[in-house]
């Protein structure tokens, strides 16, 4: 698992457009919406750049856990109402999720025997 990936690439742009964008999108005054996108951003950044230095499976399924949590997350914490900061998370954790399962497959295809059970 030495090969950088562009999903990697591409998981960090999202990480910094988590911490941004409620800047970008004018949901800075939502503090928990807010907060949510700061950490679970930061999360993600520092992630993937750990995978683009020194890449390991287990940050993949770190990665996906957060993914997952910005999807939900606009009804766990209740911003849900706020539609920029709602569409904002889920539209960035659904692309973290995507880009996470695909980097996941390619680390089972590499596996010895593609990943596939003999027969």
């Amino acid at each position: 698992m030495t090969q950088m990936r562009w999903q990697d690439w591409a998981t960090l742009v999202v990480g910094i457009w988590m911490v941004i964008s409620p800047w970008a999108l004018g949901y800075h005054a939502e503090t928990v919406a807010m907060a949510n996108a700061l950490i679970v951003g930061i999360a993600i950044g520092v992630c993937s750049m750990i995978e683009l230095s020194a890449p390991r499976p287990w940050e993949e399924w770190l990665m996906l856990a957060a993914g997952i949590w910005l999807v939900i997350s606009p009804w766990v914490l209740r911003f849900s109402h706020h539609a920029a900061a709602a569409w904002d998370s889920a539209l960035a954790g659904a692309a973290v999720v995507i880009l996470t399962l695909w980097a996941l497959s390619q680390l089972r295809a590499a596996q010895p025997g593609g990943g596939q059970n003999p027969a």
